[in-house]
């Protein structure tokens, strides 16, 4: 039992280190931004733009886009090399996890994939995510972002002139103003949006990774479980997800969404008797606590006060899941549709009428 919590708590370890991980990806941005920021009032500062026509003003933003492509394409450049290097490294820990999870005086002979073979996956299996972004590879996926980035640029600066703004309008209307710490121009947005993006991507690089070790470990690995966060952030399809199995060579993997934080293990045969005893790390009413691996978000909400129920899953879905007369898993079932798409309160009603009447929600 001691090997089997030193293992759990290795594995909280590095998802701790995963999230530190991509901040430090997030902070590479930062330079380019800035070069982007300056480049704009470079072009913006030369001369007057009321004094322009419309071709003029045509001929000054494709020098801005050109200019903003090639900063975009050396971020995405070196943003896809270190995608890469992540999901190798999420490889070689997943199998090093893989070959320790076996009790004392049990040998597991864990293959390792091979680094053309997690490359190949991390390329060309597409996002998981739902929504805009869902279904694209990985390059396409940072490419639609910086695709939307120079657009909003240049189309703040076409609007800009239209609406008679001066240059100086213009420039703050994308850097932001002092006083608001240059949190409120369009490049605040934009570096929001790479966060979100390095976020979503190196969850999948890592996704795919750890599917690379379980297909080649066919023989030991049985069946993958989702294990989502314990706390007041995680979304609607997280929640209903964690706990969920899926077979090795099928079902949805994470990332479900952008910034999605959950995760997923590998089950082998020895999984069941690895796991007796086993705890996870959650943050409810009461803090930071270590629970039972064994209970999954719905169950682990159930003993938060409501308050903190209302908080993470809204009021109306808060007095539902208290007084509708569900049982934990039904209600767990109900967040989400065949697709995995969450459902919406109006859609809840129609396959639960009863369980709003008893709760008194019209």
């Amino acid at each position: 039992m001691a090997a089997n919590q030193a293992i759990l708590d290795a594995t909280i370890r590095h998802a701790v280190f995963l999230e530190k991980l991509k901040a430090g990806e997030v902070g590479k941005f930062a330079p380019f931004l800035k070069e982007i920021d300056r480049s704009i009032r470079d072009q913006l500062t030369r001369s007057d733009l009321t004094e322009y026509n419309v071709k003029r003003l045509e001929t000054l933003l494709k020098e801005v886009d050109s200019l903003l492509l090639g900063i975009f394409d050396r971020y995405s450049a070196q943003l896809n090399l270190d995608l890469v290097d992540i999901a190798n490294y999420e490889a070689e820990f997943e199998a090093a996890s893989l070959a320790r999870s076996a009790p004392v005086g049990v040998s597991l002979d864990v293959a390792a994939p091979t680094v053309a073979a997690v490359r190949t996956a991390v390329l060309t299996k597409p996002l998981s995510v739902r929504g805009t972004g869902g279904g694209k590879l990985l390059k396409a996926f940072i490419k639609s972002w910086t695709t939307a980035e120079r657009e909003r640029v240049t189309g703040t600066i076409r609007q800009g002139f239209f609406e008679g703004q001066t240059n100086f309008q213009i420039i703050r209307n994308i850097r932001g103003t002092k006083a608001a710490g240059y949190k409120d121009g369009i490049l605040a947005t934009t570096s929001r949006n790479a966060s979100t993006v390095v976020h979503t991507a190196i969850q999948h690089v890592s996704s795919q990774a750890r599917m690379e070790v379980a297909k080649a470990n066919t023989d030991i690995v049985s069946e993958v479980e989702m294990v989502a966060t314990l706390d007041s952030k995680t979304s609607q399809t997280c929640r209903s997800m964690d706990k969920r199995r899926f077979p090795v060579d099928s079902g949805p993997r994470p990332p479900f969404h952008p910034n999605c934080r959950t995760s997923f293990v590998l089950i082998t045969k020895l999984s069941a008797v690895f796991a007796k005893g086993a705890t996870r790390a959650s943050v409810g009413d009461d803090g930071p606590k270590q629970v039972s691996a064994g209970l999954d978000y719905y169950q682990w909400l159930q003993q938060q006060p409501a308050a903190f129920q209302d908080v993470a899953i809204g009021p109306v879905r808060g007095k539902l899941f208290r007084e509708g007369g569900l049982t934990v898993e039904r209600f767990a079932e109900l967040q989400l549709d065949r697709n995995f798409a969450p459902l919406t309160l109006v859609q809840m009603k129609q396959l639960e009428p009863l369980a709003f009447e008893r709760s008194g929600i019209t």
